[in-house]
């Protein structure tokens, strides 16, 4: 019986499984690691050894405390769901999991993000502000990879992540340092696919403001004005008709350096 018991556990152990090894994948380690995972998803499906959104689920929560390269885990999803033999069930599953990621990052964006402490409540946002800033970057690499359709894209992350932008008087500094840098890492990993029809001018307009306040105040750690106007700049022509103001007027007001 016991036996029988541990076996029926088999979804949980090959889930931890694939967690371990996207929690391992870099540049150093991807073209080691990268078979092992697409086997084990494959086997896992194939088999029925676990439900696929029990294994969604899983992986999902990889996304908040995760030692990996966004890079490299937003390449091997988007590597995986698109190579031709991969099977219909498979590549389903990828896409659950990136707009079950935009979603989570999108609920978390409504929470205080100040950060997380032993004894707290649960919080969406696990880890708090630097939870959800690893969780940026994740999903601009999605967002540059195209594996996250566009319109989920505007309807889960665009305005939830600004919708604060008036009502955070009376936030912590944390929360608002939490919140710019988590912008800042969207421009930086996905600004080009931004700048390029998922951003409106206003919601651009907005997400300047965010940063600029937070380097005005507080001195931001990490952000790289300078970075920062070469992607924008890099926008195409027709849409830099209508940003390049705003582009302008930002890296005009802020302090480089």
């Amino acid at each position: 019986m016991s036996g029988e018991t541990g076996y029926h556990n088999r979804g949980i152990v090959i889930g931890t499984k694939i967690s371990r090894f996207l929690n391992s994948l870099g540049p150093a380690t991807y073209d080691e690691i990268s078979p092992k995972i697409e086997f084990w998803i494959e086997y896992a499906l194939v088999e029925q050894s676990v439900d696929a959104d029990d294994l969604v689920d899983q992986l999902s929560s990889v996304t908040w405390d995760r030692r990996s390269s966004d890079a490299d885990v937003a390449r091997f999803l988007k590597e995986f769901r698109d190579a031709p033999h991969r099977s219909g069930q498979a590549r389903s599953l990828v896409d659950n999991l990136c707009a079950r990621v935009l979603r989570w990052f999108a609920a978390a964006s409504a929470e205080d993000l100040t950060q997380w402490y032993w004894g707290s409540t649960y919080k969406l946002a696990k880890w708090g502000g630097d939870g959800f800033i690893r969780a940026a970057s994740l999903v601009g690499h999605l967002i540059e990879c195209g594996v996250l359709d566009h319109e989920l894209v505007k309807r889960h992350l665009v305005k939830p992540l600004i919708a604060h932008h008036y009502e955070d008087d009376d936030s912590s500094p944390q929360h608002k340092s939490s919140r710019a840098s988590a912008i800042y890492q969207l421009f930086v990993t996905a600004g080009d696919t931004l700048l390029h029809g998922l951003l409106e001018p206003e919601d651009v307009r907005v997400c300047f403001d965010v940063l600029n306040s937070q380097i005005l105040l507080r001195g931001v750690a990490g952000l790289d004005v300078e970075k920062l106007e070469v992607i924008c700049a890099a926008c195409s022509s027709a849409s830099r008709r209508n940003l390049n103001p705003l582009i302008r007027n930002f890296v005009r007001s802020t302090p480089h350096g």
